[in-house]
């Protein structure tokens, strides 16, 4: 992934050089006040959290099933929703290694929103939607957010630095488009082998259980 993300590994097909853009001029970050309260008198709504981006889940209208219950006023419904491409980023960490994780929204969704923990980043340009799954999350990156991170017991990062940031971009969507297909894949392969090795674990467990107890 850091290979394909970077161009150091490209396909033979494509020659074309890559442009170097700072975040700020591809899309806008934005902040809300949504937190993790029902209130009376307040819509429910699911609400995607730091850990959900931080583990880089999908979120689709399916997944948000799983998401936190809790409320949100008419402002925050009309300003923080999340639609189709939107990007969520997580701005703050106990260690400044593990800020700006980031993951794309696959569809419009209804009554969902993104809490005050985390920023959303809304693309001023198309980009493949998979890559966009995945781009940000390089340690190209992820360096650059760590060196202007500020904190003691927690470091967080401001919109401004977040802007600043540099990213590297493929000029031809069909490369976006081969490099999501390859990381897309390969987190389908990795799904799949730690379901088994999930199954595995408790077939070990209960056979364990019935040589223990004969």
């Amino acid at each position: 992934m850091q290979q394909l993300l970077t161009a150091k590994t490209r396909f033979s097909e494509f020659s074309d050089d890559w442009k170097l853009v700072k975040l700020g001029d591809i899309g806008k970050f934005k902040t809300n006040s949504v937190n993790k309260k029902i209130v009376k008198g307040e819509k429910l709504i699911k609400l995607v959290n730091y850990m959900n981006v931080y583990k880089h889940e999908n979120i689709n209208n399916l997944s948000v099933e799983n998401l936190m219950t809790v409320s949100a006023n008419k402002i925050q419904l009309n300003s923080s929703n999340l639609r189709k491409n939107d990007m969520l980023f997580t701005p703050s960490c106990e260690t400044p290694d593990d800020i700006g994780r980031s993951i794309v929204i696959f569809e419009d969704l209804e009554n969902t929103l993104y809490s005050y923990h985390l920023m959303r980043f809304g693309l001023k340009l198309k980009l493949n939607i998979i890559y966009s799954h995945y781009f940000c999350n390089t340690y190209y990156i992820l360096k650059q957010i760590s060196r202007v991170a500020t904190g003691s017991t927690r470091f967080t990062i401001s919109i401004n630095d977040f802007s600043q940031v540099l990213v590297k971009l493929p000029p031809s969507t069909k490369e976006q488009q081969k490099i999501a297909q390859v990381l897309s894949l390969a987190d389908d392969e990795i799904t799949k082998l730690q379901t088994e090795s999930a199954l595995f674990k408790t077939q070990k467990k209960g056979l364990m259980q019935k040589l223990l107890t004969g």
